[in-house]
């Protein structure tokens, strides 16, 4: 036999080992494909790097195996260079337009088009950890029920025209789900943004019990975010997930479905998924691209949310850093902007919610050029150009205010005063008790009118605002009304070391005209029956502060 020809015994010999490893390694592959893709989820799409991590440690086990081990190796050079490459290629040194452009058309618009002047009794006092802490203690009247369930994260929403705030209970930790698995948690909590009062323990909607099994909180399939990826949601991003409920009280989980527009970056929401808690039926809302933008016609109108918070805010930041391009931001800084430090949430006269913040120069930490208002839903934004003081430097003109008492101030809400841009916070002790409240001139914050209730705060204001250079001339389209009469009754009270007057005019029945002596120092000696020459702003409160006065008959 020829030396050279190989012994078909041995070469099978040497090649049994070969394949014994390489069915051992698909059999780990598919085993930690199937534990990664699981517990960890990663997004499987070439615009999330993510898969590509993924991928290099599921391979691991082929670096075992011969020749394919060599292609393996390969592989993972060009793993490596896509996690490196990638997110710089799609940074903003080379795609600083794109990045500028995410957030859509900035439109200029008139403030008072958006948000409707202020109705006293539908301002929200109760802000996020205030609506927190009531709702412990409402949760701590059932010391059984406290024991093993925990408060989710509070989301105020619009339900049936009126403000809440809407708080899920959630299981406390991996033993109380083992032994909830079947029912879940029970119900949630309202409480009233406008009203600290108010507050609903929801169990059950027409004697039907409200069962919480789809959370964050759960583990397994009832994990909220694993239950969306099993069911079709593995090649798209979905985070964000919200508490919401519909009009009749049901109990929904919102999340938004997000991709990359600039490479592997540059998250942007293109759907919304829609999951019950109870049975954990998913609806999908596709968001509609359209010539001005993106349009949530499909999705229902009681959801409040769409757009995540930082997307927005991140593409705001964007917007106002890149206005020169990518180097402008590094020599020179012209013309940039930045966002201010937090937001709000504020509900528009169409009763829709936007996103507020306000827009400051680079390097000016106390001033504004103006605010933004981003739809929650659509993300059409609006830009209010108005330069002003900070919602920090508001809150500290505040808590100046009323300096004695050490009190705090809340993050300040956007409000409209009969035209007016001003800033409306609460103030509160050491035990985080609302005890007065504040407004804030956005023009000028030394301007500030505090007082023990809302309409206090708001004469205060009011009277403090006349009486200043800014005056109470509106920014937008507050009807000023001019009116000569009659005094039928005057009257005088002391607030805070200082006299208000109360009129009351014959042509006027049922309104009653507030004043100081700053707009007449012939106020003291007014009397009934003497001629009062009066102007004001429009508004659907009986009780209205003046912005100028005379008394023609005297004067």
């Amino acid at each position: 036999m020829n030396q050279s020809t190989p012994n078909p015994a041995k070469v099978e010999l040497n090649f049994k080992p070969i394949r014994m490893k390489l069915h051992f390694a698909i059999i780990l592959f598919v085993l930690l494909s199937a534990f990664v893709l699981y517990f960890f989820m990663p997004v499987i799409s070439i615009r999330f790097v993510g898969w590509a991590v993924a991928l290099a440690f599921c391979m691991l086990p082929f670096l075992s195996v011969k020749r394919i081990g060599k292609i393996v190796r390969i592989a993972y050079m060009f793993l490596a260079l896509f996690i490196v490459l990638a997110p710089i290629v799609s940074s903003g040194v080379f795609r600083a337009r794109s990045y500028r452009n995410l957030i859509g058309e900035v439109k200029s618009t008139d403030f008072t088009e958006l948000i409707s002047p202020i109705k006293l009794d539908q301002i929200p006092v109760v802000d996020r950890s205030f609506a927190a802490s009531l709702a412990e203690k409402k949760l701590g009247d059932d010391f059984a029920l406290g024991s093993r369930v925990t408060l989710g994260w509070p989301t105020r929403q619009m339900v049936k025209g009126e403000l809440y705030w809407v708080i899920p209970l959630l299981h406390s930790g991996f033993f109380k789900w083992m032994t909830n698995i079947s029912e879940g948690t029970p119900g949630y909590i309202m409480i009233s943004a406008t009203n600290p009062q108010k507050i609903d323990f929801v169990r059950e909607i027409n004697g039907k019990p409200i069962l919480i099994k789809y959370q964050a909180n759960s583990y397994f399939n009832q994990n909220l975010h694993r239950h969306l990826y099993l069911n079709g949601y593995v090649t798209r991003g979905v985070g964000d997930y919200t508490f919401e409920i519909d009009d009749d009280g049901e109990p929904y989980w919102t999340a938004t479905v997000y991709d990359h527009k600039i490479g592997v970056l540059g998250s942007e929401a293109v759907a919304l998924a829609v999951v019950h808690a109870g049975t954990g039926k998913i609806s999908h809302y596709p968001m509609i691209k359209t010539a001005e933008g993106w349009s949530d016609e499909k999705i229902p109108a009681w959801i409040d949310r769409v757009q995540p918070a930082e997307f927005v805010l991140l593409q705001l930041d964007w917007w106002g850093k890149y206005v020169r391009g990518f180097w402008n931001t590094v020599f020179g800084k012209r013309d940039m902007l930045m966002v201010t430090e937090g937001y709000n949430i504020i509900y528009g006269n169409d009763e829709r919610s936007y996103f507020y913040t306000g827009m400051s120069s680079v390097g000016n930490d106390e001033g504004t050029v103006g605010f933004m208002l981003t739809d929650t839903r659509s993300k059409r934004t609006h830009l209010y150009r108005m330069s002003g003081a900070t919602e920090y430097a508001a809150q500290m003109s505040a808590q100046g205010k009323v300096q004695n008492f050490k009190y705090s101030a809340t993050f300040p809400i956007l409000v409209n005063m009969n035209g007016i841009a001003t800033y409306f916070m609460t103030l509160k002790d050491s035990a985080g008790l609302v005890k007065q409240f504040a407004f804030v001139s956005v023009k000028d914050f030394s301007i500030v009118g505090v007082g023990e209730s809302i309409k206090a705060a708001r004469d205060n204001y009011q009277m403090t605002l006349a009486s200043s250079r800014i005056g109470t001339i509106p920014e937008g389209t507050a009807q000023k009304i001019t009116f000569t009469g009659t005094i039928a009754r005057v009257g005088v009270d002391i607030k805070e070391a200082r006299a208000y007057y109360y009129i009351s005019i014959s042509e006027k029945p049922g309104k009653i005209f507030i004043a100081t002596t700053n707009l007449s120092s012939y106020l003291p000696i007014a009397k009934a029956g003497d001629t009062i020459s009066i102007e004001y702003l429009e508004t659907e409160d009986l009780e209205t502060n003046l912005t100028a006065l005379k008394i023609t008959n005297l004067e």
